[in-house]
């Protein structure tokens, strides 16, 4: 086992992706996903010294499938004596985080204060973050935000134009995602290019499932794609990505949509799902086209 590793825990809406991380070769000592949590095909996924592994977890809710992961990762030799940190993904910061932060009561309850601004995200982090502590209440937790990359950005490219109150008063802004995603890419890149950073310009792409783009300056985000929520900007695998904000009072007025129907399908049911009726994975889409 190696001397100093970190567990790394990623508490989604529906799901937790979890690894160990060799803090000096970086290596990945296990590594696993909990998915589909809360449904009867709730299922826990690893693999460890390069044999997979599975088991069922039933209705697992988070805090089942935590300790799932947990007892897991106590039958790993000597892997406790080892882990000295736990990191946790947290989607939404708001304006209080501008990086990654040690996790204690004050810090846990400013999470909990930017749920209403990442509702489908943040309760399930602040859950995933409670649970880890209460397995391994000796060690530091530290949060790693997604939005603290983009605190770099400037007032023109983050403010909406909308009544500055709305602003002022309820923090309705641009917040950017994937800071993590668009600050390793374009520090490897000026890397590979033999560049300092600090000299550099890129506009950075993360494609997945959830899609966006950054511009980066000087190493510093200057602009992105998403917005308040991770809805705006690209197209992406069941998100909208834009559109015209019209479309809300239009699918209310005429279809008598409610507000959550309307979220939910610019969420869950557009996106490449949305425009191919098909699915929103592209190895599907590319094997029905051919």
């Amino acid at each position: 086992m190696e001397r100093s590793c970190v567990l790394v825990i990623n508490c989604g809406s529906s799901s937790i992706k979890f690894s160990v991380v060799s803090s000096d070769t970086n290596v990945h000592i296990i590594k696993g996903i909990a998915e589909r949590l809360g449904t009867a095909e709730a299922s826990l996924k690893w693999t460890a010294s390069g044999e997979e592994d599975s088991q069922s977890l039933g209705e697992a809710d988070h805090r089942a499938a935590m300790e799932a992961i947990g007892a897991i990762l106590n039958n790993q030799a000597r892997l406790d004596a080892s882990l000295v940190a736990v990191g946790h993904r947290v989607v939404h910061g708001g304006e209080a985080f501008a990086e990654s932060t040690r996790i204690d009561d004050q810090v846990l309850a400013a999470i909990e204060g930017c749920n209403r601004l990442a509702p489908l995200h943040n309760p399930a982090n602040v859950l995933g973050i409670r649970t880890a502590q209460h397995f391994y209440p000796n060690l530091p937790h530290v949060a790693v935000f997604d939005t603290a990359f983009h605190q770099a950005l400037p007032q023109r490219a983050y403010l909406y134009a909308v009544p500055y109150a709305l602003y002022r008063e309820n923090g309705i802004r641009r917040y950017g995602f994937h800071g993590t995603s668009h600050r390793f890419v374009t520090q490897r890149a000026a890397n590979l290019l033999g560049q300092r950073l600090e000299d550099c310009a890129f506009v950075s792409a993360h494609l997945g499932n959830g899609c966006s783009a950054c511009a980066v300056l000087g190493g510093k985000s200057v602009d992105t794609t998403m917005g308040l929520t991770p809805l705006e900007g690209l197209v992406m695998g069941t998100r909208s990505g834009d559109v015209d904000p019209g479309l809300h009072a239009y699918l209310k007025d005429q279809l008598n949509w409610t507000i959550e129907r309307i979220t939910n399908t610019l969420n869950r049911e557009s996106g490449l799902l949305g425009l191919s009726s098909l699915s929103n994975d592209m190895r599907e889409l590319i094997a029905a086209a051919d």
